[in-house]
């Protein structure tokens, strides 16, 4: 086997998992590329139209069978041993005792349960579940839970990226968690009109995922004559001041600033062709950002020619777990050869004005044999 030589300044991509509504990984990948689309009505989530002043089911993107009939805690233990499945069907071998943990998931994680439980109880909770359904059993100080949403998410990519260059680990395994398709996330989504109604078609369709990547050094993986998925650069960040919590229209000047950083940390400013995963999800003020940041970003960088691909189409706003799930869909791309370009850039924007860029490099080496009546 030819090995694939580790690109500077970069951790390697090594497995991957999710649990969404288009179900594991490689199958939502291939759906999300056929224009699938599992969108249904949340009974149990009604909203008045304003022209009949009926009320109607929301529409929203779930899980399906994996999640029907749970909510709140058993809800997310559902989608996390899902996603911890599917990334165990292609690494067998996670090393446990070299193994850091991040669990990112939203911050009113607590709302609507009963006894009233912090975000801090159910996190813990979760992973008390987690060791009891999958038999994994991390050692109490390589837990890591953060309850910060997008930032949060790609915080945890950061400080895994620092612990694998520093080698106080061998391998890293962020899992990122959200469901905003229950009642009790809906209705204050509702009351604030985020989400798409008949009569409010500029929100967005509630969707729920979890997403498990690993991350490793490149040579811990050569070791074992494997090659990564694709490289991954640490993540750039900036601060938005005028953002969505601060109730000012945002003029996407972080957003440039990440965007050129990502791309001349990759060396990719000059590149005729890439990838952009956007993650915009239908609100207004994000397409508006996101048109500021393409006329400010002119002058600085050569990203006209790069494809956009907006993972909110097929799966709905997956909150906290959108910056791993764009990142699975772009190493996806690379391994089946549709993905324009040798790079791919996920752009994320937080409520709280967090601006992270995040990078993929592809593994040239790899190719996956294409067959006609394959879905993968």
């Amino acid at each position: 086997m030819q090995r694939s030589p580790a690109v500077p300044g970069t951790v390697a991509l090594s497995a991957m998992g999710a649990a969404t509504s288009l179900g594991a990984l490689v199958q939502a990948a291939a759906a999300a590329r056929a224009g699938i689309v599992r969108a249904q009505e949340l009974v149990a989530s009604p909203c008045v139209d304003g022209e009949t002043r009926e009320f109607v089911p929301l529409i929203g993107h779930t899980a399906g069978p994996l999640t029907d009939g749970f909510e709140g805690l058993g809800r997310l233990v559902q989608l996390c041993v899902a996603a911890l499945e599917d990334l165990r069907a292609s690494a067998p071998g996670l090393q446990q005792e070299r193994l850091e943990w991040f669990l990112c998931l939203p911050r009113d994680l607590g709302l609507g349960t009963s006894p009233p439980w912090s975000a801090e109880e159910i996190a813990q909770r979760l992973v008390a579940r987690l060791q009891e359904e999958t038999g994994l059993a991390p050692r109490p100080q390589s837990i890591h839970i953060l309850l910060e949403e997008r930032g949060g998410t790609v915080r945890a990519v950061a400080e895994s990226t620092r612990m694998l260059r520093e080698r106080h680990c061998d391998q890293a395994l962020v899992l990122a968690c959200d469901s905003l398709v229950s009642p009790e996330r809906t209705e204050p989504l509702l009351s604030a009109r985020r989400l798409k109604t008949p009569d409010h078609p500029v929100g967005f369709m509630p969707g729920e995922a979890t997403v498990a990547v690993l991350l490793e050094r490149h040579d811990t993986l050569s070791e074992r004559g494997q090659r990564p998925h694709a490289h991954l650069f640490a993540p750039v960040t900036a601060q938005e001041p005028q953002c969505f919590n601060a109730k000012a229209p945002p003029m996407g000047r972080a957003l440039v600033e990440v965007l050129t950083k990502a791309l001349v940390q990759a060396d990719a400013h000059a590149l005729p062709e890439g990838s952009l995963y956007l993650d915009l999800n239908g609100e207004e003020f994000r397409a508006r950002e996101w048109g500021q940041t393409l006329l400010r970003a002119r002058d600085t960088c050569r990203i006209g020619g790069w494809a956009s691909y907006i993972p909110a189409l097929s799966f709905g706003e997956t909150g906290t777990a959108s910056p791993l799930l764009a990142l699975c869909l772009a190493a996806r791309a690379f391994a089946r050869n549709y993905a324009r370009g040798h790079h791919a850039l996920l752009l994320v924007s937080g409520d709280d004005g967090h601006r992270a860029g995040l990078m993929l490099g592809r593994v040239h080496e790899q190719r996956e044999r294409l067959h006609p009546d394959s879905g993968r």
